[in-house]
């Protein structure tokens, strides 16, 4: 038995020491399909809870300890009592609204220390679950937070910020929050801009762990670790009784003196001696809390290590080709007429071979464009990798696309970056009627001021609405008042002393007004760059992820990737940053990138499908106001039919979640629950594994590109080749009017020109009837 066990049997041995009292109740916190029922379910030891792939836990679930399964819902209507769990489980698959209490008690031993509340995700489509969960943390005295493996979302953040306002007063370190790698390797990247994340907003420093709740040996550590809490707490507890208990000790024995009869003394005298035995045990346990606390902390490490590990996915497989010949066939056939036309001597002096090449070159250059869009960390590069067969795009747990990166087929592998020579950055953003201020923008402002100094040419600053000249000397002390407005605590400056304060708190929008805070900043260097990168040598490609990496975010306006891969002969793909990073300057740019594309892929992770923060970031690019041609409500058939909505990690599903998960997705994607939300009639959802992908195992990502080429050919790639078919068809009609007439004027008789002219009509002819096979080609139902 382990320091840590025998800590928590000696917690049950005194038990009684503290008397009767009320069982802490420890809340399960988090958006929906982080884990939260699983892990629920892993403590009780039975599934009670619901899980699913979808959002199911739509109310707040109570847990206490009885002697049997007794469940008791209570709603604003009706009331219902459930003595056996098939029934209770087919109750709650059949209410989806969120709202109401369930009561449930089953004879599960860690309920005989503390009572667990189960809660709807915070992302639930539903601002009752919210205030369900905000509940649920009142209510709480301990409190397990869970985050998806890709770290805090915009969703969390504005979340924990209410949740940072109802705890105070209360010990931050009943708060224990957990990073569930439950996908596959972590490398540590989403747990760090957490743990940083977290402490701007509670203002201290907080433990994030990383856990696996598929992960038997890692439940058994988190059982051991919350068993190891209450026993804490419970000793606290005592502690605040022991001065009593030991102050009433010599009143006791005086007492027992003055008893005359030998066995009832005996017996008196024994149970004070069992009493201060016990106290002494008790102290030697308080005494021993920090070295379990070393213990906990070493326990916590071993988790951790346990999923930081960086597992090798090397590319292999067959390079992915289109399969669908419309888009690729209606090129070659085209191109193949005009370069006949171009090879017939007959046609010599007769036909515009330049006009005829110029076509040829706007076939042949035209390129179709597919987008990718979604949250961080859905696999958008994972995917554009796999396509390649090669890692070439950085991926890993959080946001690592920098900046829009347009993948494009060219002979060799290159990388061009484009770093700009103006740059804007927002200091100050508004949400929920507070002013919060942009740590991220702050800090490469302050970068670049310390390290970039010849680089810099103009600085300008925009303080009043209004943008202005300022030196670097203004600009630094600018920063400097902005982020002691912002100070939390006594972190702002006291009289003669400058402190860089490292917290920072949200502040009441009314209470910026006129104050001298930096809203935004301008900033113009030297020199634009274009810095190219060889990527088929690994040094290079070392180089050039570093130029692109996070630090860089805002001094990278776009990326340019060239490479030899077959499908990248047909279209271009556009890599977006997730939408719901922090950096949000670059929505008006994937907007444009959407609106201009002729497909769009909408990723979406397969373990957290479509929660209210997708929407709201998919609704920011869809807004009617970012283009014209999106005012309507409904979308046409041909708007609707551009996008794909792909569903990653489908390897980790199994057949009913993947069942469950496109119903979930088809169903809220067409409907509209608010007003001016875009609503998609028929939607298409596939199910891939970018990460299989990469290793050629896939069959998903097959059918998408299938599917997408044969798309594209109905969403645009019809009119271009109609319209291209008819430029020539015209210019072949109008060549064999010319003939007829110079025939017509020659009259009768013959010679070798009449000869010639009418070959040419002959060839002519034939070509008009090849356009016509080709468009029947192109245009046969049975195909497209």
């Amino acid at each position: 038995m382990s320091k840590l066990q025998i800590f928590v049997a000696k917690s049950e041995e005194l038990k009684d020491l503290a008397g009767p009292g009320t069982k802490p109740a420890v809340a399960i916190l988090g958006s929906f399909n982080s884990g939260k029922s699983t892990l629920l379910n892993c403590l009780l030891g039975e599934e009670i809870s619901p899980v699913g792939a979808v959002p199911t836990t739509g109310r707040l679930l109570y847990f206490d300890y009885g002697d049997s399964f007794c469940a008791k819902y209570a709603g604003i209507r009706d009331k219902w009592i459930f003595n056996d769990r098939v029934s209770f489980n087919s109750f709650l698959a059949g209410q989806r609204n969120p709202g109401g209490r369930v009561n449930i008690e089953i004879p599960s031993p860690i309920l005989k220390k503390c009572r667990l509340i189960d809660t709807p995700g915070i992302d639930f489509q539903s601002h009752e679950a919210i205030r369900l969960a905000e509940q649920a943390a009142k209510e709480a005295d301990k409190v397990i937070y869970l985050f998806h493996q890709r770290g805090m979302e915009n969703f969390n953040r504005v979340f924990l910020y209410k949740f940072a306002s109802i705890w105070k007063g209360k010990n931050l370190n009943d708060i224990s929050f957990w990073l569930n790698c439950n996908l596959g390797d972590c490398d540590g990247t989403s747990l760090e801009t957490t743990r940083a994340a977290l402490r701007e907003i509670f203002l201290s420093r907080v433990r994030l762990n990383a856990i696996n709740t598929f992960n038997q040996e890692n439940i058994k550590a988190i059982r051991l670790y919350l068993e190891v809490e209450l026993a804490k707490r419970h000793f606290d507890n005592l502690a605040q009784k022991l001065i009593k208990i030991d102050s009433e000790i010599p009143a006791r024995l005086k007492k027992i003196i003055e008893i005359t009869d030998e066995s009832l003394f005996l017996s008196e005298f024994w149970k004070v001696f069992e009493t201060a035995e016990r106290l002494h045990s008790v102290n030697n346990s308080i005494k021993s809390i920090p070295l379990i606390i070393g213990e906990t902390e070493e326990l916590l490490n071993t988790i951790n290590s346990s999923n930081l590990l960086k597992a090798e996915n090397r590319p292999g497989g067959q390079l992915y080709r289109p399969r669908a010949a419309g888009l690729k066939e209606g090129r070659e056939l085209i191109l193949g007429l005009i370069g006949y036309l171009m090879r017939e001597k007959q046609l010599d002096g007769l036909l515009d071979r330049a006009g005829l090449r110029k076509l040829a070159g706007e076939i042949a250059g035209e390129r179709f464009t597919i987008v990718a869009a979604g949250s961080f960390s859905t696999g958008k590069s994972t995917f554009f990798n796999a396509l390649l067969k090669e890692e070439i795009l950085p991926t890993g747990n959080g946001p690592t696309t920098s900046a829009l990166t347009r993948i494009s087929y060219g002979e060799h592998k290159m990388a061009t970056v484009h770093i700009p020579l103006q740059v804007t950055m927002r200091i100050v953003e508004s949400a929920g009627g507070n002013n919060l201020l942009c740590r991220y923008e702050l800090d490469t402002l302050e970068k670049w001021l310390a390290n970039n100094e010849r680089e810099i040419a103009y600085l300008e600053a925009c303080v009043d609405g209004r943008f202005k000249q300022v030196d670097r000397r203004e600009m630094a002390a600018l920063a400097e008042l902005t982020k002691e407005f912002f100070a939390a605590g006594a972190f702002a400056r006291a009289a003669g002393i400058h402190r860089t304060p490292a917290v920072f708190k949200p502040v009441p929008t009314k209470g910026t007004a006129g104050k001298k805070v930096l809203q935004k900043v301008r900033l113009t260097f030297q020199y634009p760059d274009a810095p190219e990168f060889d990527l088929s040598n690994p040094a290079y490609i070392k180089k050039f992820r570093e130029t692109t990496g996070s630090e860089n975010v805002f001094r990278v306006a776009g990326i340019n990737i060239s490479h030899p891969s077959e499908f990248l002969k047909l279209v271009d793909f556009i890599d977006t940053p997730g939408l719901d990073s922090i950096q949000k300057h670059y929505f008006a740019d994937i907007s444009d990138c959407i609106r201009q594309s002729d497909a769009c892929l909408v990723f979406l992770n397969g373990r957290h499908i479509l929660n209210d923060m997708d929407r709201e970031n998919l609704q920011a690019v869809f807004l009617p106001q970012i283009n014209a041609s999106f005012k309507r409500l409904e979308m046409t058939e041909k708007e609707s039919a551009k996008f794909f909505f792909v569903v990653n990690f489908a390897d980790v599903l199994t057949t009913s979640q993947k069942e469950a998960v496109v119903n979930f997705v088809r169903k809220n994607l067409s409907r509209t629950t608010s007003p001016g939300a875009r609503v998609f009639p028929d939607p298409k959802i596939f199910l891939i594994s970018a990460l299989s992908g990469l290793a050629g195992k896939d069959r998903g990502m097959e059918i998408l590109l299938k599917s997408l080429e044969e798309e594209i050919m109905r969403y645009r790639g019809k009119d271009f080749y109609r319209n291209k078919l008819n430029e020539l068809h015209a210019e072949l009609e109008g060549l064999s009017q010319k003939i007829n007439i110079e025939l017509f004027e020659k009259g009768q008789g013959f010679s070798e020109r009449k000869k010639s002219l009418r070959r040419a009509l002959g060839i002519l002819r034939e070509s008009r009837r090849e356009i016509k096979n080709i468009k029947k080609t192109i245009y046969s139902p049975g195909r497209l």
